[in-house]
C-alpha cells in the first residue's frame, strides 16, 4: 500500500476523472459522527463511492446520489482510496452493482436502523436482510477482489482493510480550510 498525503482542493476532488473510488469522510461538526469515532477508535465515520465527475453513492437516510460539493462545505475531511491496477471491467462491475443499487425501489435503499443499535452494541450480525450502512457497499470490493473479507464493516475496518491489502492507493485527502 502506498499512502501519500496528497492534498486536494475542492477543484482537484470535482476534477478527479478517475472512477470507481472509495471516498472516507469524517463530519468535523457532528456529534454523531464523534460518537461513531469514538466507537469505532477511527478517523472516519462514513464510507461512500465516488462514481462518477462530481457524483458520490452514498447511503444517508436512503442510498442516493450526491454532489460532492455537499462534502466540501468546510465540514468534511475526505480520503480517496483506488486499485490502480483495477482494469475497465473491474472498475465497470463496481459502477454498475451501485448504480443497480441506486435504482432499487426507496424501500430497499433505506438506511438500516436496526445495525446502528447492533454496530453500537458489538452485535454486527444485528441487520435488516437486503437493508444497508454505509459501509456495508465496500462489500462490492469483493466483485473485484477476492480478498475483500469483512462482514458488517463499520468506516474503521474499511480504512484499515484499504491499509492492509497491497494494491490499495490513496490517491489523496481533502481536508476543509
Amino acid at each position: 500500500m502506498k499512502d501519500i498525503m496528497r492534498i486536494l482542493t475542492a477543484e482537484e476532488v470535482r476534477g478527479i476523472d478517475t472512477f470507481p473510488m472509495a471516498v472516507l469522510s469524517d463530519n468535523l461538526g457532528s456529534v454523531i459522527a464523534g460518537a461513531i469515532k469514538g466507537h469505532t477508535r477511527g478517523a472516519y465515520n462514513h464510507f461512500m463511492w465516488l462514481i462518477e465527475p462530481g457524483i458520490l453513492a452514498s447511503q444517508d437516510l436512503f442510498f442516493k446520489r450526491v454532489p460532492v460539493s455537499e462534502y466540501l462545505t468546510g465540514r468534511f475531511r475526505l480520503k480517496f482510496w483506488m486499485n490502480p491496477a483495477w482494469t475497465p471491467n473491474q472498475r465497470e462491475a463496481i459502477i454498475a452493482a451501485l448504480k443497480k443499487d441506486l435504482d432499487k425501489p426507496w424501500y430497499r435503499k433505506i438506511y438500516d436502523w436496526p445495525a446502528i443499535i447492533g454496530q453500537a452494541l458489538g452485535w454486527k450480525w444485528l441487520q435488516t436482510p437486503g437493508i444497508d450502512i454505509c459501509s456495508d457497499k465496500a462489500g462490492l470490493l469483493a466483485l473485484v477482489d477476492f480478498r475483500y473479507d469483512l462482514e458488517c464493516p463499520d468506516p474503521q475496518d474499511v480504512n484499515a482493510w484499504f491499509e492492509r491489502t497491497h494494491g490499495y492507493e490513496v490517491y489523496g485527502r481533502y481536508l476543509p480550510d
